[in-house]
Order: structure tokens, then C-alpha cells, then sequence
């Protein structure tokens, strides 16, 4: 007896499992350089049954169509769905699902590869020769085989509004380096830029990247330092100057965190010791010293020149501090 029911429930299960939709997925057909038709046949198998297509560059797909109802028959029906907006010369993987009240089924990825030539790689590069109202920005554009120009986008935004004359290039297959000079642009302003290149009328975007334009006048800013400990009393004697670059919040603290630190040591007139640090991406600094002699007798007081030597954007400042030895 116990036998007998076991058999009979897997018979109801392998009934359940019969009526979801049974699917194949199809070729692809009419590719183009931005299209394709995807196919498949699906069968209900008696319940109503709702069919989707999943497509992408990897077999993680991204995209998917709308989901289109196909009845309940119980006839297998041979359906088609459009998909637009693909990028040309390029993979593209596929496959069909089909939902019902008995569960869902999905068929074997397919892939296709639309025609034309891949899209420009793009990358946009650093800013150089940035001055009061010009700047160089730079990029690389791999034109993947095709003949392909490119222009640099810049504004005040990310959404530009003006660019450079279009440039050619010629249909090589690797990544070849582009500059174009901007000039006739606002001192002390920040700018957004990237590189742009076109197959036709395909479109390949370099990321966004930003420059700020040298300053008429460079602003002076605030410089903050302690020398510790107050007192060495033994050579070697051992000292460490920190301190932070304040105020021309005007300027970016991309440029205004920036540049060298010379920090040095005086028994009177005579240096005895001296270090240069650079400033931290916070505008801090900081730079131990240590030396072993000094001229003359012990106690000995010494000042400190605390010497920030500027950027093109922020102009220099100075300041001072005394320690003792002995």
C-alpha cells in the first residue's frame, strides 16, 4: 500500500510539469547594424502562457522585451519581436521565456552579431596646459575599423554647449591619442569636457572630465603651522613641523591642495637644517627633522621659516615658529 501511493504521486507531479509552456528559442533574422528579429515556438500546452525575449552583450543579458500573451492553446506557435537600438559590429546574445499558471520555461541562449563596425572606443584624458584662458584636453579614440572624426565637447556643465571642428581619423583598429586647444575661455572658471567621436551617425561618449582655468590674479591663502615638540633637549635633536593651507576656497581643491612645503631651520642666521614636504590632497603637511650639531653654546633658540611656495592657481605664503635646544 505504502508502494501504491508513491506511485501515484509521482505520476500527478510528472503532470503538473507537463503543462508548463514548452519552449525553443529561434534564429535571428533581418539583423542590421542597430536591429535584429528574434524568434521562437511555444507551446502553452493549455494554459495562458505570456512570453518574454532577454537579449544583451554577455549571456547576463540587461534587456528584455515587453511581455506578449500567446493564449492557451496547445499547438505549438512560432512567435517573432523586433528589437531595436543595438550597437553595430557588435555580439549580441538571446533567449525566449514563457510564463503560465503552471510555471515557466526558459530556451537555450542564442547569439547574433549585427553588422556594420563597432562604436569608437573613447577615453577621455587629462587637461594640460591649462592657463588663465586655454587648456589642451586629450583623450584616445580607437576607431575600431572605421573611418571616424571626433570633436571635444566643453561648457560650463556637463551638458557643454560648444565644441571643437570636427577631426578624421583614419579606419585603423587601435587607440590613437587626440588634443584639441580650447581658447578664448574665462579665467579662474571651472570647465567640463570630453571626447566625442561619430561613425555616420553613431555616437561614442568619453567620460566626463573638468578642468579650472588659472586665476588673473592668484589668491593668497591662509597657512597654519606648529613645530613640536616645543624643546629637543639632547642631540640628535628631533622635530616636526604640521600644518594646512587655508582660505582661496575660490580655487578647487584639486589645485589648491597642492604643492611643496619648505620648512627651515635658523640658529640666528645660520640654517641648520632644512625639508621640503609636499601638500596632501586635504591641503595638510607634515615633516620631521633631525640634526646633530649646532654652533655656539646650549640652550639655543631657533626659528622656524615656514615657506608654502604656491601653484599656478594660489599664490605663496609664509610663516614662522621657534623650538629650543638643549
Amino acid at each position: 500500500m505504502f508502494v501504491v501511493a508513491a506511485t501515484t504521486l509521482v505520476a500527478v507531479t510528472a503532470a503538473v510539469a507537463a503543462s508548463s509552456p514548452t519552449v525553443t528559442t529561434g534564429p535571428a533574422s533581418s539583423v542590421t547594424d542597430t536591429t535584429a528579429v528574434l524568434s521562437a515556438t511555444i507551446d502553452p500546452n493549455g494554459r495562458s502562457t505570456s512570453y518574454t525575449f532577454s537579449y544583451g552583450p554577455t549571456t547576463a543579458y540587461g534587456s528584455a522585451t515587453a511581455a506578449r500573451s500567446i493564449g492557451s492553446g496547445s499547438t505549438p506557435k512560432s512567435v517573432q519581436e523586433t528589437i531595436t537600438g543595438l550597437l553595430p559590429g557588435t555580439v549580441y546574445h538571446y533567449r525566449v521565456s514563457a510564463l503560465s499558471s503552471a510555471g515557466s520555461s526558459t530556451g537555450a541562449d542564442h547569439y547574433f552579431t549585427t553588422t556594420g563596425f563597432q562604436p569608437a572606443a573613447v577615453v577621455t584624458g587629462a587637461a594640460i596646459n591649462v592657463g588663465q584662458s586655454s587648456a589642451t584636453p586629450t583623450g584616445t579614440v580607437n576607431p575600431e575599423g572605421a573611418a571616424t572624426t571626433w570633436v571635444v565637447q566643453y561648457g560650463l556643465t556637463d551638458t557643454y554647449g560648444y565644441e571643437t571642428f570636427p577631426q578624421q581619423l583614419s579606419a585603423v583598429s587601435q587607440a590613437l591619442p587626440v588634443s584639441g586647444v580650447l581658447a578664448g575661455l574665462e579665467p579662474g572658471t571651472l570647465f567640463h569636457y570630453r571626447i566625442v567621436a561619430y561613425h555616420g551617425t553613431n555616437e561614442s561618449d568619453g567620460p566626463d572630465e573638468t578642468f579650472f582655468t588659472k586665476p588673473t590674479i592668484r589668491p593668497v591663502p591662509v597657512l597654519h603651522a606648529r613645530t613640536t615638540p616645543a624643546t629637543s633637549q639632547t642631540s640628535p635633536y628631533a622635530f616636526t613641523t604640521q600644518g594646512s593651507i587655508g582660505g582661496a576656497t575660490t580655487i578647487p581643491a584639486a589645485q589648491r591642495c597642492a604643492g611643496t612645503v619648505g620648512i627651515r631651520y635658523y640658529n640666528g642666521t645660520r640654517q641648520v637644517a632644512f625639508v621640503a614636504t609636499p601638500v596632501d590632497s586635504k591641503c595638510g603637511f607634515s615633516a620631521p627633522v633631525s640634526f646633530s650639531r649646532l654652533r655656539g653654546a646650549a640652550p639655543a633658540t631657533l626659528t622656524v621659516r615656514i615657506w608654502y611656495r604656491g601653484t599656478g592657481y594660489v599664490a605663496h605664503a609664509v610663516g614662522y615658529d621657534q623650538v629650543t635646544t638643549g
